[in-house]
């Protein structure tokens, strides 16, 4: 007894499986990630035209991976229809950053809003750190009025000053 699939029934599984593969790869690329939270106050959640908001008070944590940020509150943006993660917002007095970089060295900084997102069109992980920003590398420290991280790089991608900063140069 032969248990084959038809040629034409073969083709459309084999073809369902990769859109369903291609689909949820699109799908993982337009967010952010998975994110863990925490925080020690009150929470709210509002829907405001195409998303949905939630605010955390008090003591919050955001957590992807290695990425860790610390601060006052936090805003969630999720797309509404999909319940897509969008950007989140940490403002405090300071936000704290720290990240474990690929060679095993720490990065951290500071500044009173750090944004997380995924840039549409490059898929990078970009952190903006805005007001009395700092970013500080094995090898830079660098001091700005905002800087543009895009962390899955660990690069500075642009700087708004007053800026200033230091270079480590080190002997192989």
């Amino acid at each position: 007894m032969c248990n084959r699939k038809p040629p034409l029934t073969r083709l459309a599984l084999i073809a369902s499986g990769l859109l369903t593969s291609a689909l949820a790869m699109a799908q993982q690329e337009t967010t952010i990630g998975n994110v863990e939270w925490s925080s020690d106050g009150n929470s709210t959640m509002r829907t405001e035209g195409d998303s949905r908001i939630l605010e955390m008070q008090d003591n919050v944590r955001v957590t992807q991976g290695t990425l860790v940020i610390n601060g006052d509150e936090a805003v969630f943006e999720y797309d509404a229809a999909t319940n897509e993660l969008l950007k989140v917002t940490v403002i405090g007095t300071p936000v704290n950053y720290q990240q474990t970089a690929e060679d095993a060295q720490p990065v951290t900084g500071s500044s009173e809003t750090i944004i997380l997102y995924r840039e549409a069109d490059t898929q990078e992980t970009i952190l903006e750190f805005i007001g009395d920003a700092v970013v500080i590398s094995a090898d830079s420290t660098m001091h700005c009025q905002a800087i543009v991280y895009l962390a899955d790089q660990e690069l500075i991608r642009e700087a708004t000053g007053p800026c200033q900063g230091t270079l480590n140069s080190s002997s192989n």
